[in-house]
């Protein structure tokens, strides 16, 4: 498998880090999906199976994605408010805060008080949009970062098991699209092979994941009947603002996989889904085709991603944002 890597620290120095650091601080970015999700929680337990003794936290400063009650690991998963009750950042320095799938540090939100507390500080990512920003960091190209996170078992020098493969697994078919997405290589499958021999489960995951709700089935049909198509460009678009959301009865989970849909119309290159946030901010999702680069064109809006999906949160308004994606096509 072709290697990209980026950063200045290699995946055998952060297994070094780790083995002599006490007390450690995982995150993850805000609106968390099912590869940040399921790194954390893989790499816990990786972390956990190593060295019982080590006192490791996971912390994530948002909501957590409905489909995560199915996991009974999720109590492990701390708030922001409730780190602060458990930890004093006053008086205790953590050895080694490690941020997982996180592209960017404004994306920790409130847990960059943590990392600003912490003696070192690691990013572990798979996005090309990485900005580097803890103070050491290993940014690797690949479909997911819990295919990344593959090759620490050896590292460790532990045995894959039943409980990390399953939280593996749960990253991998999150950002591959249950392996649509052309990100999958022969590796993934490789890795994939091996996390189902252990015993994680691709049924069960995938059901799931990839479930939909009743009123997330009438939003669907909501954004097929006003969604915006340009085919001179294979564009289609929609936006949902706050008072759509509350007419409709849906939360930020039912709306989830609708640029996907949007770009599976037949004829389009690119699709943009945006969504009014409750502070009147707009949170975009890009999916790509061949066509376009849709990294660099979240970067206009202070985000970025993947080549062929990127995501953004901007203060313009969405007519602002439709006016400067045409700037770029």
């Amino acid at each position: 498998m072709k290697k990209n890597f980026r950063g200045n620290i290699t995946p055998k120095e952060i297994g070094e880090k780790i083995k002599k650091s006490k007390n450690i601080v995982l995150t993850a970015h805000i609106n968390p999906d099912g590869d940040a999700l399921g790194s954390l929680l893989a790499f816990y337990f990786m972390i956990k199976k190593f060295d019982n003794k080590k006192n490791v936290q996971i912390v994530v400063d948002d909501k957590l994605p409905k489909y995560m009650r199915h996991f009974e690991d999720t109590k492990l998963i701390l708030s922001y408010e409730k780190f602060l009750q458990e930890n004093d950042l006053r008086n205790k320095k953590n050895d080694l805060f490690i941020s997982l799938d996180c592209a960017n540090e404004e994306r920790y939100q409130k847990s960059v008080e943590i990392k600003k507390q912490s003696e070192n500080s690691i990013n572990i990512d798979h996005h090309i949009s990485n900005t580097e920003h803890a103070e050491f960091n290993y940014i690797e190209d690949i479909c997911s970062t819990c295919e990344l996170l593959y090759q620490f078992l050896k590292i460790f020098d532990i045995e894959l098991d039943e409980r990390i493969a399953k939280y593996m697994y749960l990253g991998i078919i999150n950002d591959t699209g249950n392996f649509r997405h052309d990100n999958v290589t022969e590796h993934t499958f490789f890795v994939c092979s091996k996390l189902i021999g252990a015993g994680a489960d691709n049924h069960k995951i995938a059901n799931i994941i990839f479930a939909v709700s009743e009123k997330k089935i009438d939003f669907f049909g909501e954004v097929y009947k006003n969604k915006k198509i340009d085919h001179n460009y294979g564009f289609a678009y929609y936006y949902l603002t706050q008072e759509k959301m509350k007419e409709l009865g849906i939360e930020k989970d039912d709306t989830d996989g609708i640029a996907e849909m949007l770009l599976k119309i037949e004829g389009m290159e690119i699709s943009l889904f945006a969504r009014e946030e409750v502070d009147g901010s707009v949170k975009g999702s890009f999916r790509a085709n061949n066509k376009y680069n849709v990294n660099e064109l979240a970067q206009n809006f202070g985000g970025g991603g993947h080549i062929k999906a990127a995501g953004f949160r901007t203060e313009l308004t969405f007519d602002e944002i439709v006016k400067k994606v045409y700037e770029k096509l």
